[in-house]
């Protein structure tokens, strides 16, 4: 535990208030200091909706896309795409708080 506040104790911390370094899901990104209300666990750092952390250095130039299901598919029609593809790249971009919301947890059919 003392090596571990140690290297937290080397880190930039957002202001107003420390981020937790022992946790094994930290990616280790700058955050926005979020609220109490918003449920335990990682981001989404691809995902759909505002993040508190900027990701994109973690994400970098990689292309990062998901299929999603297609709003306008015709199942009797064989040419009708049943999926869609969702660009996530430009997701990281989306960030901020909204209160009680874990980041990037809306769907991906919203981006669509």
């Amino acid at each position: 535990m003392a090596d571990a506040t140690t290297k937290n104790e080397k880190l930039t911390h957002s202001k107003g208030g420390a981020t937790t370094r022992d946790d094994r899901c930290d990616s280790g990104v700058p955050m926005i200091q979020g609220d109490a209300s918003e449920p335990v666990g990682p981001e989404d750092a691809l995902g759909s909706g505002l993040k508190r952390g900027d990701y994109s250095k973690v994400v970098g130039n990689l292309t990062h896309t998901a299929t999603v299901p297609a709003p306008d598919h015709k199942p009797g029609e064989p040419s009708s795409p049943a999926v869609t593809l969702v660009h996530q790249n430009p997701l990281v971009a989306q960030r901020g708080d909204e209160k009680g919301v874990k980041g990037g947890t809306h769907p991906l059919s919203d981006e669509g």
